[in-house]
Protein backbone atom coordinates (compact mmCIF):
# COMPACT_ATOMS: atom_id res chain seq x y z
CA UNK A 1 0.00 0.00 0.00
CA UNK A 2 2.45 2.40 -0.55
CA UNK A 3 2.04 6.26 -1.39
CA UNK A 4 -1.17 5.58 0.29
CA UNK A 5 -1.89 8.59 2.68
CA UNK A 6 -4.14 8.25 5.25
CA UNK A 7 -6.76 11.19 7.05
CA UNK A 8 -4.65 11.64 10.05
CA UNK A 9 -1.13 12.74 7.79
CA UNK A 10 -3.10 15.22 6.03
CA UNK A 11 -4.88 16.24 8.97
CA UNK A 12 -1.64 16.60 10.62
CA UNK A 13 0.07 18.56 7.58
CA UNK A 14 -3.33 20.59 7.44
CA UNK A 15 -3.50 21.91 11.18
CA UNK A 16 0.23 22.85 11.07
CA UNK A 17 -0.45 24.62 8.09
CA UNK A 18 -3.29 26.26 9.70
CA UNK A 19 -0.93 27.37 12.56
CA UNK A 20 1.71 28.90 10.31
CA UNK A 21 -0.90 31.18 8.56
CA UNK A 22 -2.04 32.12 12.00
CA UNK A 23 1.18 33.19 13.13
CA UNK A 24 1.18 35.29 9.94
CA UNK A 25 -1.64 36.89 10.49
CA UNK A 26 -0.92 37.78 14.62
CA UNK A 27 2.78 38.74 13.59
CA UNK A 28 0.99 41.89 11.79
CA UNK A 29 -1.42 42.95 14.67
CA UNK A 30 -0.18 45.59 17.05
CA UNK A 31 -0.33 44.44 20.79
CA UNK A 32 0.14 40.90 20.09
CA UNK A 33 3.15 42.01 18.93
CA UNK A 34 5.59 43.53 21.14
CA UNK A 35 8.25 46.04 19.58
CA UNK A 36 12.06 45.22 20.36
CA UNK A 37 14.88 47.87 20.52
CA UNK A 38 15.30 46.90 16.40
CA UNK A 39 14.19 48.49 14.36
CA UNK A 40 10.77 47.39 12.52
CA UNK A 41 11.30 43.92 14.19
CA UNK A 42 8.88 42.69 17.28
CA UNK A 43 8.20 39.82 19.49
CA UNK A 44 5.52 37.78 18.32
CA UNK A 45 3.23 36.67 21.93
CA UNK A 46 6.58 38.50 23.03
CA UNK A 47 8.25 35.29 22.30
CA UNK A 48 8.97 34.62 18.68
CA UNK A 49 11.21 36.93 16.45
CA UNK A 50 9.11 38.44 13.51
CA UNK A 51 9.14 41.18 10.86
CA UNK A 52 7.26 41.70 7.96
CA UNK A 53 9.53 39.29 5.39
CA UNK A 54 8.98 36.74 8.55
CA UNK A 55 5.47 37.36 8.83
CA UNK A 56 4.74 36.72 5.07
CA UNK A 57 7.20 33.89 5.30
CA UNK A 58 4.85 32.20 7.64
CA UNK A 59 2.01 33.42 5.25
CA UNK A 60 3.87 31.32 2.57
CA UNK A 61 4.34 28.57 4.10
CA UNK A 62 0.97 28.03 5.78
CA UNK A 63 -0.43 28.36 2.34
CA UNK A 64 1.90 25.71 1.09
CA UNK A 65 1.42 23.54 3.90
CA UNK A 66 -2.58 23.80 3.36
CA UNK A 67 -2.19 23.54 -0.15
CA UNK A 68 0.01 20.15 0.24
CA UNK A 69 -2.62 18.49 2.48
CA UNK A 70 -5.39 19.33 0.24
CA UNK A 71 -4.03 17.29 -3.08
CA UNK A 72 -2.26 14.53 -4.08
CA UNK A 73 1.09 16.30 -3.54
CA UNK A 74 1.16 15.94 0.29
CA UNK A 75 3.78 13.52 0.51
CA UNK A 76 6.12 15.50 -2.39
CA UNK A 77 5.30 18.94 -0.76
CA UNK A 78 5.74 17.52 2.97
CA UNK A 79 9.91 16.49 1.99
CA UNK A 80 10.40 19.95 0.50
CA UNK A 81 9.22 21.49 3.25
CA UNK A 82 11.44 19.51 5.72
CA UNK A 83 13.83 20.12 3.88
CA UNK A 84 13.13 24.06 3.70
CA UNK A 85 12.02 23.59 7.62
CA UNK A 86 15.94 21.89 8.19
CA UNK A 87 17.70 24.79 6.44
CA UNK A 88 16.53 27.08 8.98
CA UNK A 89 17.22 24.91 11.50
CA UNK A 90 20.82 25.10 10.75
CA UNK A 91 20.94 28.82 9.15
CA UNK A 92 19.73 29.87 12.84
CA UNK A 93 22.58 27.92 14.38
CA UNK A 94 25.17 28.62 11.71
CA UNK A 95 24.19 32.71 10.50
CA UNK A 96 21.11 34.09 11.93
CA UNK A 97 19.72 35.93 9.20
CA UNK A 98 19.57 39.14 10.34
CA UNK A 99 19.45 41.06 6.95
CA UNK A 100 15.91 39.74 6.41
CA UNK A 101 14.54 37.15 8.20
CA UNK A 102 14.42 37.52 12.16
CA UNK A 103 15.14 34.08 13.98
CA UNK A 104 15.35 33.08 17.91
CA UNK A 105 15.91 30.62 19.76
CA UNK A 106 12.13 29.56 20.18
CA UNK A 107 11.72 30.55 16.05
CA UNK A 108 14.91 27.95 15.63
CA UNK A 109 12.07 25.15 17.83
CA UNK A 110 9.67 25.58 16.13
CA UNK A 111 11.11 24.89 12.91
CA UNK A 112 12.61 22.06 14.47
CA UNK A 113 9.41 20.60 15.54
CA UNK A 114 7.63 21.40 12.11
CA UNK A 115 10.93 19.62 10.56
CA UNK A 116 10.64 16.56 12.58
CA UNK A 117 6.27 17.07 11.65
CA UNK A 118 6.78 17.37 7.63
CA UNK A 119 9.60 14.72 8.03
CA UNK A 120 7.59 12.27 9.73
CA UNK A 121 4.93 12.78 7.25
CA UNK A 122 6.93 12.88 4.13
CA UNK A 123 9.16 10.04 4.52
CA UNK A 124 7.65 8.24 6.97
CA UNK A 125 4.03 8.14 7.26
CA UNK A 126 2.45 9.04 4.59
CA UNK A 127 4.86 6.64 2.54
CA UNK A 128 4.24 3.44 4.19
CA UNK A 129 0.39 4.38 4.13
CA UNK A 130 -0.13 3.19 7.38
CA UNK A 131 -2.11 5.02 10.20
CA UNK A 132 -0.24 7.63 12.90
CA UNK A 133 -0.83 7.41 16.49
Amino acid sequence: MRGVVTVSARSLIMWLGVLYLLIGVLGFVPGITRATTVPGQGLLLGIFAVNTIHNLAHLILGAVLVWASRGPSLVKGSQILAVVFAVLVVASFIAPLREGISINLPDTILHLVSMLITGYVGFTAAGRGTAMP
